[in-house]
């Protein structure tokens, strides 16, 4: 993006890198643990996916228990890199706004927007009769977000 008048409204690179921790993280501690919390649910009637768990925590060499943990952080990174590639993002400009998903690009003309206000975490674009033009989740830091679209000069009703 060259044009210096227009804001990008996005997951911030920190909440990016955490995402990549969280999850990778939190995917090679769970199969790093899998033989203890199959121990610990073994009373239970209805464990899913019990027999894929019972192989997996089969494994029980020394080797085997680094490879859990690299398969499994291989598996939640996947996951990051899924949830981060499917986000929305906004393109902020005077005269319009584009709306990018993925490779999927929506122009929003400056006169189709009669109001912005933020719904817990989604942004809601509102246009004429009724109309929504976008109803989504935007990971853009809240306060972010208000300033764009002040500075922008779109007609923004959240406090």
């Amino acid at each position: 993006m060259a044009d210096p008048s227009v804001t990008e409204l996005r997951m911030t690179d920190t909440d990016r890198v955490w995402t990549f921790v969280l999850l990778g993280g939190g995917g090679g501690a769970l199969l790093l643990v899998l033989p203890w919390l199959l121990d610990l649910v073994s009373g239970f009637p209805l464990v899913p996916f019990e027999a894929v768990a019972e192989w997996v925590a089969g494994f029980d060499e020394p080797w085997a228990w680094a490879a859990r943990l690299v398969v499994g952080g291989l598996l939640g990174s996947a996951l990051a890199a899924f949830a981060i590639a499917d986000e929305h993002r906004i393109l902020l400009g005077d005269d319009q706004l584009v709306v990018v998903h993925g490779s999927d690009e929506r122009i929003l003309r400056r006169e189709q927007v009669v109001g912005v206000h933020r719904d817990g975490k989604r942004l809601v674009i509102d246009g004429d009769h009724g109309r929504v033009l976008f109803d989504e989740t935007l990971e853009a830091p809240r306060d972010q977000v208000r300033e764009a679209f002040l500075a922008h000069a779109y007609p923004w009703e959240s406090a």
